[in-house]
């Protein structure tokens, strides 16, 4: 009969209970990572709830790792901003080529740009951002405003709108989309309107500024 030492017990044991290796990650692999688990926890608990903790905990990694990448959760929260902001902007560049092409009408541009603000959180983060004063908001600020100089010399989807033009059309959609992603449904409900009032609002005035703007083109020519 074999005897078992109490010592080839516990290394049994040990090795038995030894948790797995830990796969290391890439950098950029860890930061994409790392951005879409924050989210995640953006949509599902708001932007507050987007920690360096939060999201080492959902990636099953330690505190130290996140705080490596990115130092602190006030700029992972605008890394994620960032993301946010790239993907409004590339389908406002889209819908601009589209609304030029004839392919969708003025309220699907609308309905695009209110659906990113509301359904990814971007817009809810950055008026948590915007709360605190963060100066990481200024980056966001200036690529929306590069956007319409992107989409009038833009040679291959081209623009229905000069830069001017669009300068105040981003403005007079954007502005309403934010409001409405952070107390739209709330003020609507309040004032006993439909959920879509302040969207239809924004495509008519859009699609007025269009009209007026074909007007002046063909009395310009006529002249």
């Amino acid at each position: 009969m074999t005897t078992i030492k109490p010592l080839h017990i516990l290394s049994l044991m040990t090795i038995a209970t030894a948790s797995p290796r830990r796969r290391r990650r890439h950098p950029d692999e860890l930061r994409a990572e790392a951005i879409a688990a924050a989210r995640k926890i953006l949509v599902e608990d708001g932007p507050a709830a987007i920690t360096l903790q939060a999201v080492a905990a959902a990636l099953g990694m330690t505190h130290g790792s996140i705080t490596h990448h990115f130092g602190t959760a006030a700029n992972l929260q605008a890394a994620v901003a960032d993301v946010l902001i790239e993907q409004l902007l590339a389908g406002v560049r889209s819908g601009a080529g589209a609304l030029k092409a004839g392919t969708i009408d003025e309220a699907a541009l609308v309905d695009l740009v209110f659906d990113v603000f509301e359904e990814t959180g971007v817009g809810r983060l950055i008026g948590f951002l915007a709360a605190f004063g963060s100066p990481l908001l200024r980056p966001l600020f200036e690529k929306l405003a590069r956007l319409p100089r992107d989409i009038s010399t833009d040679e291959q989807q081209g623009s229905a709108f000069t830069e001017p033009e669009l300068l105040a059309i981003i403005e007079s959609v954007v502005t309403p989309a934010l409001s409405a992603s952070l107390i739209g449904a709330e003020l609507l409900q309040a004032l006993n309107l439909e959920p879509f009032t302040i969207r239809q609002r924004v495509s008519r005035n859009l699609a007025v500024h269009r009209n007026m703007r074909v007007v002046e083109s063909k009395g310009s020519v006529g002249g």
